[in-house]
């Protein structure tokens, strides 16, 4: 919902008659005036209830105990239409506010007199049987659902739920987050993610520490219903999407399904010797009568093969006439499944899910893929730029046409992390780290090095336009081939990364750079226009700077040797950029 001019008269008003009582700003009536709405009292009643003009609120602006119904609800607001700018709030409140709340402290720090008397109450010791977490906005509350960067955060709030049962004393105390909108009338719950499968044979283990496994054999169309409920989502926990449909293992699970369903020619009976099986994460299991298994958040750890093989299968015969005559034959079809009754976001389920993905060879890049700077990642390109951010292999793949635009997203292509991350080593200079990727995402300080909190600030085209740099890099650095002497081809070919470096510098110290990202950051197409733009940069700027490189004194006989590593090195790129400097007045430029 938009704020109209009719919310802002509303507010003005609410903070006129009430500021000279309360002080603060003219945003903090907002919390007021919605509890006031909600629980159907007066400003005095819930007054010292909200936060007023704090500047440290620890994620929490406002609170509610409803003692009837036994519930505690705890706000932050925003008066405004960006879902992202709980992030900030949703890091304060994991980082300190919960454990602020509901830990030992009797008073919190800062003299944050909303929390302190927040605190008094629950001293009190009343029961509680829900604390409600509510996230109030302005916004589309759809799109803050599907926040990759706010799912993160909001699971993670979710895990402190142990804080908040310790506080009570009280295993039963739930923990619900929720994105509201419209302050006039809240939205209702949102039921949680549930799935349903038959799990037959089943057997449970435990861990030492009580984290519960159940083994059983699952009806594959069971799965395949899971990921039609809930999408993308289904495979969130995965370090990737399904690989390439010409990938042998999605091959050979396809060539089954045709001999089991089309042809006839094997039993049902056979899928299960032949296939790996499948893993999955719940946050809880609920075995219910007639062999049912209730699901709660449901999430695919490994098997995004055989679930985008059977899709493939499915979308490839849908009209086949051996499908509708012999579909008993697709549900007769059992997968051994392994399901973990544990957080699907916790540290032990991701190294659940690498360990589990081992039959194909896992990159490091692969096992960055839930890291909520990706997440965060994801969100920014797809809300601002409008493109896709491939952070799990294949995902695009994993979406039709329609999906996609409906998503709002460039069809075309989507930016990937490798390359991602060698772009923007680029812009930093980093031109050895380029070729040591598997490095720089296994070292911390090297990985927040690259991939930079400050980038998520930053302006969406100038990511954007920098990332094109690397798709259209390929003719760029052919024409600069073409002018170079025969002696020095074996050089250039160690120069690659420094010259793309070298290439970003002189597109992003362009004086016509605004317009450049105008006409060519809006998507991920390649027009010619811009790869030969790149040329002309590459031949007329670029060049001349290797050229003096290689013929400088002290580099020649390393040329001439074939000695040439030293162009895979920082202090390359820095001294060319003082080539640069000197040659044209570039400066070091950042995204």
């Amino acid at each position: 919902m938009a704020i109209t001019h009719e919310d802002k008269r509303e507010l003005k008003k609410f903070f006129e008659a009430h500021c000279e009582r309360f002080g603060g700003r003219l945003e903090d009536y907002f919390a007021l005036q919605y509890l006031v709405r909600k629980f159907n009292c007066h400003t005095g009643d819930v007054g010292n209830q909200v936060a007023f003009g704090g500047k440290n609120d620890f994620g929490l602006d406002a609170y509610f105990l409803d003692r009837h119904s036994c519930n505690l609800y705890l706000y932050q607001f925003k008066w405004s239409e960006d879902y992202d700018l709980f992030k900030e709030s949703m890091d304060r409140l994991n980082n300190d506010g919960m454990r602020l709340v509901f830990g030992k402290e009797s008073v919190v720090p800062n003299k944050d007199e909303m929390l302190n008397h927040l605190k008094a109450e629950l001293n009190e010791q009343p029961k509680i049987k829900r604390v409600l977490i509510h996230f109030v906005f302005m916004g589309d509350r759809e799109k803050a659902e599907n926040s990759k960067g706010l799912e993160f955060r909001k699971e993670t709030l979710e895990k402190q739920a142990h804080l908040v049962q310790d506080f009570f004393d009280d295993p039963e105390t739930t923990v619900q987050v929720e994105f509201l909108s419209q302050h006039r009338v809240p939205s209702q719950p949102v039921a949680p993610d549930v799935g349903q499968v038959r799990f037959e044979q089943h057997v449970i283990t435990s861990s030492s520490d009580g984290i519960r496994m159940y083994v059983g054999f699952v009806p594959l169309m069971d799965l395949h219903a899971i990921y039609e409920e809930l999408g993308a989502k289904f495979l969130s926990r995965n370090i990737r999407f399904g690989l390439s449909p010409e990938n042998e293992p999605n091959r050979k699970i396809r060539e089954a399904l045709t001999a089991i369903v089309i042809k006839g020619t094997e039993s049902p009976d056979i899928f299960p010797f032949n296939h790996n099986g499948v893993a999955l994460a719940a946050q809880k299991v609920e075995i219910v009568d007639g062999g049912q298994m209730h699901l709660y958040c449901p999430r695919l750890l490994n098997g995004a093969q055989t679930i985008s093989s059977l899709k493939a299968f499915l979308d490839r015969e849908q009209n086949a006439k051996a499908l509708k005559n012999h579909g008993g034959r697709l549900d007769a079809i059992r997968v051994l499944a392994k399901i973990i009754e544990h957080d699907p976001n916790s540290p032990f389920i991701t190294n659940v899910t690498i360990c589990n993905n081992r039959q194909n060879p896992v990159e490091p890049w692969n096992l960055r893929a839930n890291d909520l700077i990706q997440c965060d990642l994801e969100d920014k390109l797809q809300n601002q730029g409008h493109v896709m951010y491939e952070r799990q292999e294949n995902a695009m793949a994993n979406f039709s046409e329609d999906e996609l635009e409906a998503m709002g997203v460039d069809i075309s292509r989507a930016i990937r992390i490798r390359p991602l991350a060698q772009t923007f080593l680029a812009m930093q200079g980093e031109v050895l780290r380029m070729s040591k990727l598997p490095d720089v995402f296994e070292v911390q300080r090297q990985y927040e090095a690259t991939f930079r909190e400050s980038y998520l600030n930053a302006n969406v085209r100038r990511i954007i336009l920098a990332y094109k740099v690397h798709l259209s890099l390929r003719p760029a650095l052919a024409r600069m081939e073409e002018k170079l002497p025969e002696k020095w081809i074996p050089a250039f070919a160690k120069a690659r990364n420094l010259c793309w470096a070298l290439l970003l510098q002189g597109v992003f110290n362009d004086p016509n750079l605004p317009q450049l990202m105008e006409r060519y950051a809006g998507d991920l197409k390649k027009p010619w226009e811009f790869n030969d733009y790149l040329r002309q940069m590459a031949s007329s700027k670029v060049l001349p700077i290797l050229r003096r490189i290689l013929s400088h004194q002290d580099n020649a006989p390393k040329v001439k040797a074939n000695k040439c590593e030293f162009l895979r090195t920082k202090d390359m790129f820095d001294t060319s950029m003082i080539l640069a400097g000197k040659m044209y007045g570039w400066s070091k430029r950042s995204i």
